[in-house]
């Protein structure tokens, strides 16, 4: 039980939260709406088969094929979701224009580091 919670709450339990900052300002009321209800009606499917589920398998291998569905969803967010931690609306709006480009928005977030990196250090070597 304790892995289930953990990896829902590592994996899939945070996305739909996190998700608004990837969508552009024109639709993002609407894909967070759709991504709060896509979470919410996968947990009522959790919940209303759950009962069903520990009848026909035990209460351990339930949460147990609970935990490998949250370990599968976060290996995808892991994989197929960027971090967009320190960019701007616009430079995620750049990097979601296409497709979702991981390598993008780490080069970015690489070069705004290198950025501030130089700024830092011509500061502090002027001072």
């Amino acid at each position: 039980m304790v892995v289930c919670v953990a990896s829902y709450a590592t994996g899939l339990g945070t996305v739909p939260w996190r998700q608004g900052e990837l969508f552009a300002l024109d639709v993002r009321g609407t894909g967070s709406s759709l991504a709060t209800a896509t979470n919410w009606a996968g947990n009522l499917i959790i919940g209303a088969m759950y009962l069903s589920l520990i009848h026909k398998i035990t209460a351990a291998e339930a949460f147990g094929f609970y935990a490998g569905l949250c370990i599968l969803g976060w290996t995808f967010c892991l994989l197929c979701y960027p971090e967009t931690a320190e960019l701007s609306l616009e430079e995620v709006t750049q990097i979601f224009k296409d497709d979702f480009r991981i390598r993008a928005a780490e080069r970015l977030r690489r070069e705004k580091a290198d950025l501030r990196a130089d700024a830092d250090f011509y500061d502090t070597g002027a001072s």
